[in-house]
């Protein structure tokens, strides 16, 4: 009687199991039938994914092609660039140092430094501390690189922060330390060269004894040689074409490359810590002061909306490349994914979204809505059968696939511009053409559609767009220095943003819980980046009225009866959300 019953005790528990592997296998199927045309779709050549649940790799694999003319399939040990996540892994530098006792997280940066200082400001660089670099709290300036060509001769660190890095500009303090979070991949060149001065060894080398090969990461390396790039991936742009292979002087930042089956590896020792100890990583992924509770040490941290459950990881993305993870390590569970292609966002994306679906029933909201890029089709349209009906056909394509297509002003701009750099300037000019004629407010496809007029010597056409681009927004500065340079006045046109204006926008804006918009500013050009996102740029249309170039979106700024600003408007997608600004 005792064993039936302990039989009739055990059935709920077998049935139960048996649900979850069949829920499991289902998902996995899906997975499988999804990321191929995902990768076709959005004209990703490749990309590998890991999914660990409750401490297990139930699914390593790679999807597609490392190397489209070779048709080299990727793997498990196929190498991709993981862009910003290389803070994650430097971030075990320090901490592994921190851990050793040659490092102290409350000591000022400079304390470790000879080779480079910080440079001279209104703020106490005192301030500037081990813990505020690791999480962005250092008020420092500098949010991203771009990387150097194959080519390029590469900067030292030291020539890096002081503004020779393709760009950005020199590292600085721009505000107080300590008070709130501002992402800064500067901050990570800063801990890189820490690293250099306290072990005696070059960071890649350090990083390499210290950390990779300790976890048995034997195919990673933030040192890119011929070996490893044998067995990388190359890297395509948002319409699959093969790019150069970036490099960084800023490597702890950006410039880390590794395999799914590597990488792995680290998340496994991060899910059980052997390596560094439970305290550390405890430690490297609970929310810091001043963050907004979305970033620890090297972690970004996200609360799933309608569940108890957080989120740590990283996303990161260079030029062709872009990769995500997130882990649970309350459950144990983790989702991995690189891609190869300049729409890698969008692939992984959709793949993460569904496994929050499948392993905590949560929704992500409108990440998870992706819809083709109308540039997709017309360019494929259009390298077949030529450029003459393309206004017809994006008229078609409209009226039948409207609600599976993004018909974004980006997109079509973004392929105008692949026309004129590959120099097949009359499929450009018919681009920019039909991006006026969709979009007759935009001074942005005003002006691109100038600039291809000009580059093909119709001069007097593309003053005219140039005109139009600076009525539409008097701040348009490009514009208005592209018409003096042709010797048109335009003295009642421009419209000057005071600095204090700018800098009354700078702060952090709440969507959402725990999901924010940081406002920045570098030089002149104002900044918005969304939690876990990536950052763009954001160009006025008035004085509070900002659009932005890269994504179909518009910021409006708002006062309260004393002036000061309380909140945003974010329009985007025909909605309009309001985000109040953080004290």
């Amino acid at each position: 009687m005792y064993k039936f019953l302990v039989i009739l005790l055990l059935i709920p528990f077998v049935i139960s199991a048996q649900t979850d592997s069949i829920r499991t296998d289902e998902f996995l199927k899906n997975i499988d039938r999804e990321i191929p045309e995902l990768l076709e779709d959005f004209n990703v050549p490749g990309a590998a994914l890991c999914i660990i649940d409750n401490g297990e790799i139930i699914l390593q694999k790679g999807y597609g092609l490392a190397n489209t003319s070779k048709g080299t399939k990727v793997s498990n040990t196929t190498g991709f660039n993981i862009g910003s996540i290389s803070k994650t892994v430097t971030a075990w530098g320090i901490m592994k140092l921190v851990q050793d006792g040659k490092i102290k997280l409350d000591d000022p940066a400079e304390k470790y430094l000879t080779r480079w200082k910080l440079p001279e400001s209104k703020y106490d660089s005192k301030k500037v501390t081990i813990r505020r670099l690791l999480s962005h709290t250092a008020g420092l300036s500098l949010h991203g690189y771009p990387g150097w060509s194959p080519n390029d001769t590469l900067p030292t660190i030291e020539e890096s922060l002081n503004g020779k890095n393709n760009g950005p500009g020199r590292v600085e303090i721009i505000m107080e330390p300590g008070t709130q979070w501002k992402y800064s991949g500067g901050g990570y060149t800063i801990l890189q060269l820490i690293i250099e001065e306290v072990s005696g060894e070059k960071f890649e080398d350090f990083m390499q004894s210290n950390i990779l090969s300790a976890l048995g990461m034997n195919n990673s390396s933030f040192k890119i040689d011929k070996n490893l790039l044998l067995k990388s991936s190359e890297e395509y742009d948002a319409f699959g074409n093969k790019i150069d292979f970036e490099l960084f002087t800023a490597k702890a930042a950006a410039g880390f490359h590794t395999t799914i089956e590597d990488f792995s590896k680290l998340i496994l020792a991060t899910l059980d810590p052997k390596f560094l100890t439970k305290s550390t990583v405890s430690l490297m992924m609970n929310p810091v002061p001043n963050s907004n509770e979305s970033y620890g040490l090297g972690y970004q941290i996200m609360a799933l909306n309608g569940t108890s459950e957080k989120l740590t990881g990283h996303s990161g993305a260079n030029t062709g490349w872009h990769a995500l993870f997130w882990i649970n390590r309350e459950t144990k569970d983790a989702f991995i994914m690189f891609t190869n292609g300049g729409a890698g966002h969008t692939v992984y994306r959709k793949t993460f979204c569904d496994w929050v679906s499948w392993k905590y029933q949560a929704q992500m909201g409108n990440i998870c809505t992706i819809k083709i890029p109308i540039s997709n089709k017309l360019k494929a349209y259009i390298d077949t059968k030529g450029i003459k009906d393309v206004s017809k056909i994006y008229s078609e394509l409209k009226k039948s696939q409207g609600d599976i297509l993004d018909f974004s002003e980006q997109h079509l701009n973004t392929l105008g511009y692949t026309y004129l750099n590959n120099g097949e300037i009359e499929n450009a000019i018919s681009i920019f053409e039909l991006n006026v004629e969709a979009f007759p407010n935009s001074f942005n496809a005003y002006d691109s559609y100038g600039e291809a007029l000009l580059k093909n010597n119709q001069k007097e056409e593309a003053i005219q767009n140039y005109k139009k681009s600076v009525e539409l927004n008097p701040g348009n500065t490009h514009g208005i220095k592209v018409l003096k340079k042709l010797g048109v006045r335009t003295e009642n046109t421009a419209k000057e943003i005071d600095d204090a204006i700018l800098k009354s926008y700078l702060g952090n804006y709440e969507l959402a819980p725990n999901f924010m918009l940081t406002i920045s500013l570098e030089g002149q050009q104002l900044s918005a980046e969304a939690t876990g996102q990536g950052k763009i740029q954001i160009f006025p249309k008035t004085e509070n009225f900002f659009f932005s170039k890269d994504i179909e979106a518009q910021i409006q700024f708002n006062t309260n009866k004393n002036g000061e600003i309380e909140s945003l408007t974010l329009f985007q997608q025909g909605r309009e959300m309001i985000a109040p600004k953080v004290k």
